[in-house]
């Protein structure tokens, strides 16, 4: 090919690529956080554990293309990364395709769900294993079934990263389609739906839904979330979850931020099963420096455990209750230098964990006592 030829080609391959880039737009983005962690408090010898933990890390494709009369498509493929491990899974996190207009937003999908939505209102404001996971088990008891959905007969129907997490409510959605209304004055509303698509029996009209009211302006924010599961954990087995939750700007320097749930599960042939617990949080910023104190309790569960551990502990003695102290100082827009330190303190029947170091009820030593020391560098692109 002359080089003629090859200029002309490749001046006519800029110009496709521009004239494409004017129609639609597509960006990369993601996240790599990287922590040390020192745990104590585990088994009857309190012993300790020192370990690198991923925390959260994800990369991620996002676009959009104006279709005119003020339509919008847009996308998006958030994978997961473990850069101490290596490994990750492609589209794992939140991937979904969509419409926006006047109308609102329709997404199609596996997406998180309106409840997860508030977790920036009331949640732990440091992105990590340590207290995330945990604090799940406390928020929407976000518990992953260490019987690995034994005994369900519509197992997995409510896709999520663990398929025997169904008695979660804190999880995102898959085979779903999840509506946003437009903001009217503060006001706006969501509503989201997974289908089961399981043949089963007792499984084929299974389905989560997840909705929530909010209010929001410059400085407060409120809103009410309510969750239901239906048949998610076998026939007849119908759960549901009710969250309040309200944050306020105290001016430039200062946030606090509180929820309160109510959780229920079905329990045929026995008491059903429920649980309430809140949260607490306050953040005072300093310059590039945040400091961050956060409270969360998970109270006694009433009537009978469920066949399959719910990850909710019942009776007296096992409430529980979550305390972080935190600190965040940025060295540009991009990087983070943090430091979290968590107590967590079990009731004498309760048998919590902290996130990155097993799952409730597996330790066998209820009543303990467990704390960790978490540092490490969060950059953002």
């Amino acid at each position: 090919m002359s080089k003629i030829a090859i200029q002309t080609l490749l001046f006519a391959s800029l110009i496709i690529a521009s004239t494409a880039q004017a129609q639609s737009k597509v960006s990369v983005y993601g996240r790599l956080n990287l922590g040390l962690v020192h745990y104590s408090g585990y088994g009857l010898a309190s012993p300790t554990l020192t370990s690198q933990n991923n925390l959260a890390s994800r990369i991620g494709f996002k676009g959009m293309e104006e279709l005119g009369n003020g339509l919008t498509a847009s996308f998006v493929i958030e994978s997961s990364l473990s850069p101490d491990t290596g490994s990750g899974t492609i589209g794992g996190r939140e991937t979904s395709l969509g419409l926006q207009g006047n109308f609102g937003k329709l997404r199609l999908g596996y997406m998180l769900t309106p409840l997860d939505d508030f977790h920036s209102v009331a949640g732990p404001g440091w992105v990590t294993n340590v207290s995330n996971d945990n604090q799940n088990g406390f928020w929407g008891n976000g518990y992953s079934n260490i019987n690995n959905g034994e005994g369900k007969v519509c197992n997995g129907s409510v896709a999520g990263t663990d398929s025997g997490n169904n008695f979660s409510f804190d999880n995102r959605y898959g085979n779903s389609l999840r509506y946003d209304s437009p903001v009217f004055n503060g006001l706006s509303f969501a509503s989201h739906i997974s289908l089961a698509e399981s043949s089963a029996a007792g499984c084929r009209n299974a389905y989560a839904s997840s909705s929530k009211f909010q209010y929001a302006d410059q400085d407060f924010i409120a809103g009410v979330a309510y969750n239901y599961h239906h048949n998610a954990r076998g026939p007849d087995l119908h759960d549901h979850l009710s969250l309040f939750s309200a944050g306020y700007k105290l001016g430039s320097r200062a946030y606090l931020g509180a929820y309160f749930q109510d959780l229920h599960y079905a329990n045929p042939g026995k008491r059903a099963l429920s649980q309430q617990g809140y949260g607490i949080i306050g953040k005072l910023y300093q310059g590039a420096t945040s400091f961050e104190l956060g409270y969360y309790h998970a109270g006694a569960g009433s009537g009978d455990q469920t066949p399959v551990f719910s990850g909710v502990f019942i009776g007296d003695g096992s409430a529980s209750g979550l305390t972080s102290l935190g600190a965040r100082h940025a060295l540009s827009k991009q990087t983070d230098l943090w430091v979290q330190a968590l107590y967590l303190r079990n009731g004498s029947r309760a048998d919590y964990v902290l996130g990155g170091f097993g799952k409730a009820g597996g330790t066998g030593n209820p009543g303990q006592a467990r704390q960790a020391l978490a540092m490490g560098i969060k950059y953002d692109f």
